[in-house]
């Protein structure tokens, strides 16, 4: 409180005597002598203002001839900066905010006034600061109208000033002058600038927020101040402070400009606030110290760490009385004086808080002459750090008895713990690998470590295998098992990884690869054998019944010829399903994303460097049940025959996805399934194959290479395998565009994956409308028809284009949607869509295609369709794509 008695000058716009006597009494009880005067009307508030200066203006809301609003209005029209605080018996949220908003400082309940007094004091504060600033403008306006007192004085200073400077038309905002310095800021030449306007110096964003700020205020304002974003010639943006005045020039109106570049000022000003941020919200407990040691800043968790702000601090004795042994104390503050830094484990406290061990770090930071300019301390808060650690070493012991590799490693990859196990795999002692990087000692390259770390970092958990090498610099390939280990906020602090040589398991299955690709052979041979050995047995059986009935030599020589080559042929089947008998592998979980990647560093290092692979995969793609090896394989083989169709180069993709097969897509395609799969897909943009070819594609031993380039085993030995893991194959072809294969594999789901739990009664079902079905393959209309029948439509069939124009205008009237195959004999969909459009303007059709490629949707939209479904469907895509196009609110 204020005990001086200070003077202030108070008037008070109130209609009770009363509530004007209580407020003076609250002003002196706060130290104040108020000289006051007391009016209640517009013409009474006009006389005081004349009378005399005053310090601060009271205002009850609401007099009976009078209000608030109106008496700022004639405070400020009167040239009366004093602050007005609203007092008044009747203050409700909306109008104070409404009386702020109007120009009053602050607003106190007549009922209340405890805040008085600390609002009068600040805004006697805030007004002496006011009118200091006034008192600067004033000066800096005085000095802006010498500037403008003679022509030649101005001539002057606008061509010799070093800071750029313009004359610009005030009614066309053309430039009329320019001086050098803004010549060299800018870039324009002399010419280049009085061909622009003030408008082309700003960003494109900017123009709209100028023309709103010249629609404020008129052009000859006597005195305009802003800071503006300027475009320079080179395209580089800048900060300016422009000041501009009006002026004659060569007899017409226009303003002269300076424009002062505070760029730096402006990048500086961030830079200090981003830093500030980072500080107030570091981890680490910040303190900093000026020249002389006194403290000035405590972030926050310095505050809350050690419980005292910056003047706490100075009053307790300043930064030694931090610490709990002077001798530490001595050491730090002898370390930052003669070296300008410190760093180390201390105990620390705060008037007479509970010691924290921390660790410390001090540093200084001088000027050019070596002058001390601030010092800093970091504290880093080791208890959770010492009791993990703790826990640790508890654990190490039971751990040394696994037979596991066990590493425990900090986010960085720094090793804490390596158990006996691990020395027994690696060979390094625990003592050579304490506090080296795990990836700088285990991998050849840091990526596949970097990869396992992100997916860790985001599940909490990762599994897979690792090509890791020992001392000697041998490979060594372990299945990982990493968990990340939290502290007790659940923040990451270390990975736990158990990791188990599966070296020499490995060897094995690739020894029995070898059989498992054979026997693909053999499963595929298997479907030709038994005919081939019915036509071959006859004929065996039919020799030697002949022998019975010739006695000729040349004759039986020529019966011995048939039964040698008939035998030869059957031991040749024979040795076919013998030497390549056998697909079945052991299956393990495989993540469809790593299987791509690891075909992708294969291709990439031995295709050639003019195609490229590119793989993508959904992070939610789900995993695969299967033989890795045999899988492999499947898209080896098929990457293998998309380079030999990209012989001048091109693009192969590979990608994942997950995919719902229902009864409706599984009867459209014999080898399918209901169930959840994973769908993988392999592009190119190669040759492409002709239908004759693609019908014959997974004959065993049908090629299109060159003799000695290929065996014709590729692609059948690729069906059997994923046959055997109860998928299956479609591919999609356009000779001189390239080839698709899509591989659905049954996808390993846990029990809510797998089932769903979707009823019929979900699928949108129809009102009994008619639905025009058009495609030329009976399979699809049948079982389309009893699709859309089972949901509540009735279906009308046509096998081409032709007929289902015929069928449309025979029964246009009951048709309410068509839905047509894109690909037809007679007539294809393109055309049928046009015609269909040609009938009735208005139709509503759906094309489905088996290319689902953009090009097949660009056409079906080219034709007038605006719903386009790709080839397979299910049954829940045309229930929905039908609701959406006959019932769209719905």
């Amino acid at each position: 409180m204020n005990r001086t008695g200070q003077v202030l000058q108070a008037l008070l716009v109130e209609d009770s005597d009363a509530d004007a006597e209580l407020l003076v009494a609250a002003l002196r009880q706060g130290g104040f002598a108020p000289n006051w005067l007391r009016v209640e009307n517009e013409q009474g508030l006009r006389a005081a203002l004349r009378a005399r200066e005053w310090d601060i203006v009271f205002c009850d809301y609401s007099l009976p001839s009078f209000d608030a609003p109106n008496a700022i209005r004639v405070l400020r029209e009167c040239g009366c900066d004093a602050p007005i605080i609203i007092v008044s018996g009747a203050v409700g949220e909306d109008l104070a905010v409404e009386s702020l908003r109007h120009g009053a400082s602050d607003y106190l309940p007549k009922n209340n006034l405890r805040r008085l007094v600390p609002a009068v004091q600040r805004e006697l504060r805030d007004s002496a600061s006011r009118r200091l600033q006034q008192l600067s403008e004033a000066k800096k306006h005085f000095a802006e109208e010498a500037l403008r007192a003679s022509e030649e004085r101005y001539r002057v200073l606008f061509e010799c000033n070093p800071i750029p400077m313009w004359v610009y038309d005030r009614a066309g905002w053309r430039f009329l002058q320019v001086n050098e310095a803004a010549i060299a800021h800018y870039g324009y030449s002399r010419e280049e600038f009085l061909a622009l306007s003030v408008l082309d110096l700003r960003p494109l964003e900017d123009v709209s927020q100028l023309l709103r700020t010249i629609g404020d205020r008129r052009n000859d304002a006597p005195l305009t101040r802003g800071t503006w974003r300027h475009r320079k010639k080179d395209g580089s943006i800048i900060f300016v402070e422009v000041v501009t005045q009006p002026i004659k020039y060569g007899g017409q109106k226009a303003r002269i400009a300076q424009a002062l570049d505070i760029t730096e000022h402006k990048v500086a000003e961030e830079e200090l606030t981003r830093i500030k941020m980072a500080v107030d919200f570091a981890a680490d407990a910040i303190a900093i110290m000026d020249e002389s040691g006194s403290s000035v800043y405590h972030n926050r968790v310095f505050e809350e760490l050690l419980g005292c702000t910056p003047a706490q601090l100075n009053a307790a004795g300043g930064v030694r009385s931090l610490f709990v042994h002077q001798q530490v104390a001595d050491e730090v503050l002898t370390n930052v004086s003669q070296t300008g830094s410190w760093a180390g484990d201390a105990y620390l406290t705060c008037n007479g808080s509970r010691p924290i061990q921390l660790f410390l770090r001090a540093n200084t930071a001088r000027d050019a002459d070596g002058k001390l300019i601030t010092t800093s301390i970091v504290c880093t808060d080791l208890r959770d750090q010492k009791r993990a650690q703790g826990k640790i070493e508890e654990q190490a012991a039971l751990l040394d008895h696994a037979q596991d590799a066990i590493i425990v490693h900090d986010l960085s990859g720094r090793i804490n713990y390596w158990n006996k196990s691990a020395r027994r795999v690696f060979g390094w002692t625990t003592a050579e690998v304490t506090g080296r990087r795990v990836q700088d000692i285990l991998y050849e390259s840091a990526e596949s470590f970097d990869d396992a770390m992100g997916q860790l970092l985001r599940e909490g958990t990762w599994t897979g295998e690792l090509h890791q090498r020992n001392r000697d610099d041998k490979q060594v390939l372990v299945e990982g098992r990493w968990t990340l280990v939290r502290d007790e906020f659940g923040d990451p602090k270390s990975v736990l990884s158990i990791n188990t040589d599966i070296t020499e398991k490995k060897k094995l299955e690739s020894q029995f690869l070898r059989a498992q690709r054979m026997e693909s052979i053999g499963t595929l041979a298997g479907g030709i054998a038994h005919d081939l050995n019915n036509v071959l047995g006859p004929i065996i059986m039919a020799v030697d019944l002949f022998k019975l009935k010739m006695t000729d030599p040349g004759d039986l020589e020529l019966l011995d010829t048939v039964a040698v080559s008939a035998r030869r042929g059957a031991d040749m089947v024979r040795q076919v399903l013998s030497f390549a008998r056998g697909l079945e592998g052991q299956r393990t979980l495989i993540r469809p994303l790593q299987l791509m990647k690891e075909i992708q560093r294969i291709a990439r290092d031995t295709f050639p460097k003019d195609i490229t692979v590119h793989v993508s995969a959904p992070d939610d793609t789900w995993s695969l049940l299967g033989d890795p090896t045999q899988l492999h394989q499947v898209l080896l083989n098929l990457c293998v025959n998309a380079r030999d169709a990209m012989a001048q180069g091109g693009r192969l993709n590979l990608s994942a996805a997950n995919f719902r097969i229902d009864a409706q897509f599984a009867g459209m395609h014999p080898d399918a399934q209901p169930g959840a799969f994973v769908v993988l897909e392999i592009s190119d943009t190669g040759t492409g194959m002709s239908p004759d070819v693609l019908e014959k594609i997974f004959e065993p031993f049908f090629t299109t290479k060159e003799i000695g380039k290929g065996t014709g085993l590729g692609l059948s030995t690729t069906l059997a395998i994923v046959r055997s893991h109860n998928g299956f194959v479609t591919v999609e072809s356009i000779p001189g565009r390239g080839t698709k294969f899509r591989v659905h594999l049954p996808a390993e789901l846990d029990d809510a994956e797998a089932h769903p739990g979707e009823r019929q009664g979900e699928f949108p079902r129809g009102e009994g409308e008619y639905i025009l079905i058009i495609d030329d393959e009976a399979s699809v209309r049948s079982i389309t028809s009893q699709t859309l029948e089972a949901f509540g439509y009735r279906v009308v069939t046509a096998v081409d284009g032709a007929e289902g124009v015929a069928k449309y205008a025979q029964h246009m009237k009951e048709i309410a949607a068509v839905v047509t195959d894109m690909m037809m004999p007679v007539m294809d969909g393109a055309a049928t869509i046009r015609a269909l459009s040609r009938l009735n303007p208005e139709v509503k059709i759906i094309a489905a295609s088996g290319l689902a490629t953009k090009g097949a949707e660009a056409e079906a939209a080219g034709a007038g369709t605006k719903i386009f479904l790709p080839k397979p469907y299910t049954a829940s895509s045309l229930l929905v794509a039908l609701r959406d196009l006959l019932r769209p609110a719905t």
